[in-house]
């Protein structure tokens, strides 16, 4: 105990300046940017109190329903590939005995890359007139699948989120190895004596017992997809029209475009308060599933 207070110093030299910049940076400005959707600003005019009006008018907003389908289906998405592949691969390097550090490596580099690297490779990729895409299309045969894969608004969305869940597959494969590299080895080894072929052990034992990592990695995605930007904004600009927008991408075109700041937080406010319910339910979904 009086270690503890002869060392009491160290809090405020390591802790305290850093918990003085989170909230500066984060609590107050999430509480700055909920003030300011309740008025109407252009960032030079004083501020107009104007309630709740911002939120109704992103509700009645004619692209409200594309981008808020975008954003919930991208979650869906992101979570059925990015936790089922995430699980496969690292189950995949998890049994295997030579060059698991290589393929982790590999798996891994996407996730390395900026956001901004990755959407400008499949924005050539995609290419209509040169990318690789087409190309190989026309080359086996295939040209009638031929698309303009970043105009055609019948596909442009699945253009846009295929790199958006792709680029981070490798991160959560690498959560959910390091949760099973932490399964007791006599666990596996128990099952492999009793029979078990790898499909069972997978199935029955490893899965089982990465619950917790599963949901770890179902939060992050939610989180990540609901404040979702790069890859939209530099492979389409959310177009044509609002048929890949996401709401990061509708957020910036209402605040720094149309110079709607009031509006531009009030859907800042919606990706917070809907990652937070999102969270919370999963949460909830966690705890009433381990008992």
């Amino acid at each position: 105990m009086q270690t503890l207070r002869k060392y009491k110093w160290a809090f405020f030299v390591f802790v305290l300046p850093a918990l003085l910049l989170y909230t500066y940076f984060v609590v107050v400005s999430i509480f700055a940017s909920f003030s300011y959707s309740l008025t109407r600003w252009d960032a030079i005019s004083e501020p107009i109190f104007r309630g709740l009006q911002n939120y109704a008018d992103f509700a009645k907003d004619p692209d409200f329903l594309i981008v808020m389908s975008n954003t919930l289906w991208g979650l869906f998405w992101s979570l059925v590939i990015q936790v089922s592949f995430g699980l496969i691969f690292a189950y995949l390097i998890y049994r295997t005995r030579r060059g698991f550090r290589i393929f982790r490596a590999v798996i891994f580099l996407p996730v390395v890359l900026s956001a901004a690297a990755v959407a400008m490779m499949f924005t050539l990729m995609l290419n209509s007139n040169m990318g690789a895409v087409n190309e190989i299309l026309r080359a086996v045969g295939l040209g009638g699948l031929t698309r303009n894969w970043l105009s055609d608004g019948s596909v442009v969305y699945y253009s846009v989120l295929t790199p958006m869940i792709y680029q981070f597959i490798g991160f959560y494969v690498v959560i959910m190895l390091a949760g099973m590299q932490s399964i007791p080895e006599e666990v596996i080894e128990s099952s492999t004596m009793d029979g078990a072929t790898s499909f069972r052990t997978f199935f029955s034992i490893v899965i089982p017992m990465q619950v917790d990592i599963i949901f770890v990695c179902v939060i992050l995605i939610t989180t990540g997809l609901m404040k979702a930007f790069e890859h939209s904004y530099i492979m389409t600009w959310g177009g044509p029209g609002s048929r890949s927008a996401f709401l990061g991408v509708f957020m910036y075109f209402k605040t720094f475009i149309e110079a709607r700041f009031g509006l531009g937080s009030a859907i800042a406010m919606v990706i917070l308060f809907g990652s937070l319910f999102f969270t919370l339910l999963f949460q909830w979904v966690s705890k009433r599933f381990n008992y």
